[in-house]
C-alpha cells in the first residue's frame, strides 16, 4: 500500500525499502485544531499539549523497514489513545447512548475530549453537544484507528508476527498528578501495562538498546501505557505493542517549545534502537 493521508485527520507513510514486520505511530504529535474548536481559554495554551518533535525523533523507523501512523489533530480536541467508552458525561450536553466507562484519566480531565489543562484551567465555556462529539469520534478518532489497525493487520499477515511502538513524550519533571512531585523522570519510560502487551525478549531489547547509548529507562513507571497498546495487543498471537515515552527534557526545551543541544543525540539513540529492534524483528 502507498502513502496516504486523510488531510488533517492522519497520515501513514510505508517503508522506504523492503518492509519488516514492524509499525510505529505518533498519536499526539498533529498540531491541527479544527475550525469547531472553541476554547474558552487562548489557545496558545490549548497548543501547549502535544508530544512535540516526536515523530522526528521516531522518523528513522520507516527507513528500516516501518510503517509510521501519525495523527496530524491535537490531542486536546480528542485524544486516539482513549476509549470512546472514556468519556466525561459532564462535559456533553443532551442524550449519549453508547457505554461510558470513566477511568483515572476521566479523573484527571484528560479522558477522550479532554476537559482541562494541565489538570485544572478548563478549556470549554460549558458542555459540548452531543452531536459535536459524535463527529469528533467518527471524523478524527475512528479514522485514526483503522489506519493503524490496517497498518497492523497487513504486517502480521504478511509475516506471522508484528511489533508496534506507540511514541510519546512527558515532562521531564514529575508533579502531584502522579505522584511524583519534584522528581525528575528518567530519560525513557517503556510501559507494556505490566507485562501483558509485549514479551520480555522485545521489551529487553528496547530497554538495553537505549540503556546501552547512555540514557536511563523506566519500565511500567507511571506512563504503563493506555488504550492504543491495550487494544492491538495479542502477545500470545504474536501481536507485540510497547509504549515509549520520551523525556523532554533530552531534547527540547519546554518552555520555548524548541528543540535543545541533546536533540541530535537523543534521536541517533533512537535510530540506533530502531535498527537494533530492525534486526530483532527481521529473525
Amino acid at each position: 500500500m502507498a502513502n496516504t493521508e486523510i488531510p488533517g485527520v492522519v497520515r501513514r507513510t510505508d517503508p522506504t525499502g523492503d518492509a519488516a514486520p514492524l509499525v510505529f505511530d505518533s498519536p499526539h504529535t498533529g498540531l491541527l485544531f479544527p475550525d469547531d474548536f472553541k476554547p474558552a481559554i487562548p489557545l496558545d495554551i490549548c497548543e501547549r499539549v502535544s508530544d512535540w518533535f516526536v515523530e522526528e525523533l521516531f522518523g528513522a523507523c520507516t527507513r528500516h523497514g516501518a510503517i509510521l501512523v501519525e495523527a496530524l489533530f491535537r490531542r486536546a480536541y480528542i485524544d486516539p489513545n482513549r476509549d470512546t467508552a472514556d468519556l466525561d458525561l459532564s462535559m456533553v450536553a443532551g442524550d449519549w447512548p453508547d457505554p461510558v466507562a470513566v477511568t483515572e484519566k476521566t479523573k484527571r480531565g484528560a479522558s477522550l475530549i479532554w476537559k482541562v489543562i494541565d489538570g485544572e484551567t478548563a478549556i470549554y465555556p460549558g458542555k459540548l453537544p452531543a452531536d459535536l462529539v459524535r463527529h469528533r469520534i467518527e471524523t478524527y478518532w475512528r479514522p485514526y484507528h483503522q489506519t493503524l489497525r490496517q497498518a497492523l493487520d497487513e504486517t502480521f499477515e504478511r509475516f506471522g508476527r508484528v511489533y508496534h511502538v506507540d511514541c510519546h513524550s512527558m515532562p521531564e519533571w514529575g508533579d502531584a498528578r502522579w505522584g511524583d512531585q519534584g522528581e525528575r523522570r528518567a530519560d525513557f519510560i517503556v510501559g507494556t501495562r505490566d507485562g501483558t502487551t509485549a514479551g520480555s525478549a522485545f521489551t529487553e531489547l528496547v530497554v538495553e538498546s537505549l540503556r546501552a547509548s547512555g540514557y536511563s529507562v523506566g519500565v511500567n513507571d507511571k506512563f504503563k501505557g493506555v488504550e492504543l497498546i491495550r487494544r492491538y495487543s495479542d502477545p500470545a498471537a504474536g501481536r507485540q505493542s510497547l509504549q515509549i515515552e520520551v523525556n523532554r527534557g533530552i531534547y527540547m526545551d519546554e518552555a520555548a517549545i524548541t528543540r535543545n543541544e541533546r536533540f541530535a543525540g537523543t534521536k541517533a539513540a533512537i535510530t540506533r534502537m530502531i535498527e537494533d529492534l530492525e534486526a530483532f524483528a527481521r529473525v
